[in-house]
């Protein structure tokens, strides 16, 4: 537990639709964030063109739509360098 996030984390994958935060805010605070270094995914239903800009803004790593589960774990073995 005591662990700093940093070291907790390796990616993080998040839609943009979420109860308490959209995703777009979640990954401009995980950027912002000078310790962390962790790459994230926005996965959602969302996704258009004026969607991937928003999503280039906050610093995401990736965007893909969803349901393309196959996409989405080429994209995080890519980016954990797995693959």
């Amino acid at each position: 537990m005591g662990e700093p996030l940093s070291k907790q984390l390796d990616l993080v994958v998040s839609d943009i639709e979420m109860p308490v935060m959209d995703g777009l805010a979640l990954c401009r605070r995980l950027k912002q964030d000078l310790k962390l270094e962790v790459p994230v995914v926005i996965f959602s239903s969302l996704i258009n063109e004026a969607m991937e800009q928003k999503c280039r803004e906050v610093g995401a790593d990736a965007n893909l739509n969803k349901p393309r589960l196959d996409q989405l774990v080429e994209v995080m073995d890519h980016l954990l360098g797995i693959a």
